[in-house]
Parts: C-alpha cells; structure tokens; sequence
C-alpha cells in the first residue's frame, strides 16, 4: 500500500488563559486554560493542511481557524492513512481527555466532537502517548478493519 499525502491530524493548541471566542455558526465559546486537541483530515495535501492551520492569520473557514486565532500553536501530528481515520481517532481522544467542546469541527459526521481539552501537556501523557502510536504503529491493522467494517 502506498500513502499520499493524506490522512488525519491532531493539532494541539494552547490557551495560556480562559477565553471566550465566536465561532462561526456554533456562536460563543468559553475555551479555559488548557491544552486543545483538534482532530482533522486532508484527502489531500495533508502537510499544506496542518501548515496552514500553524498560521494565525488567514481567512476563517474551519471551526478551529477561529480558536487558532487566539490559541497558541503547540504540535501538529499527522497520521499518513488511505482511509478515513478522523472519527475514529475523535473517539479515542474523548476517552482520554479532560473535557470536550461539543460541535466543535464535527458538522460533517455523526461524532459529537473533534474538539478535545486537556489539562496537562498531552505529550507528557501515557495514554496520549498510546492512542498515537496505535494510530502510529498498529495504522495497517487498523486500515484492515476499517475496510471490512466497510
């Protein structure tokens, strides 16, 4: 199997200090301090994807330009994958994070969140560390069930 530049991505923001911020159509959201885990997905062009979400300024289209605007850049992890693995990850982070922001970056699928929050620096974490490498590591097995599931 060979992999394009596509796939998902986490980015991972930081708010040094509680914030309120408009947000599109969802309106006002309190975003406290905290680490902030974005899943996303690029059919293509997955590096220019996650360059321009390192940007501050830029036209404001997907939910997280409008937190990206205030937040600091913190990472950017990308997950080269030929099948949609977004939701699947969304999942994986909620039960691992502190708190979610509901609607956030999920108007295109059924999850209730791509938004996640965490108190300490993700990277730090274990069960961050672990969910990564699943995606990371064990994404050919993965890649295996997704197409049977179908």
């Amino acid at each position: 199997m060979v992999l394009k530049d596509s796939g998902s991505y986490i980015i991972i923001l930081y708010v040094k200090k509680a914030i309120i911020v408009d947000v599109g159509k969802i309106g006002r959201i309190d975003f406290k301090k905290g680490y902030y885990l974005y899943v996303g997905s690029a059919k293509t062009n997955l590096a220019k994807r996650i360059e321009r979400h390192k940007r501050r300024r830029k036209r404001l289209f997907w939910h997280v330009d409008y937190l990206r605007k205030e937040a600091d850049f913190f990472a950017a992890l990308p997950i080269l994958s030929s099948v949609p693995l977004e939701c699947h990850i969304a999942k994986r982070l909620k039960g691992i994070a502190d708190w979610t922001i509901d609607r956030f970056g999920s108007s295109d699928c059924s999850c209730e969140t791509h938004l996640f929050g965490m108190h300490e620096d993700p990277l730090k974490s274990s069960a961050f560390i672990d969910a990564l490498l699943y995606y990371g590591i064990d994404q050919f097995e993965e890649h295996l069930k997704i197409r049977e599931e179908g």
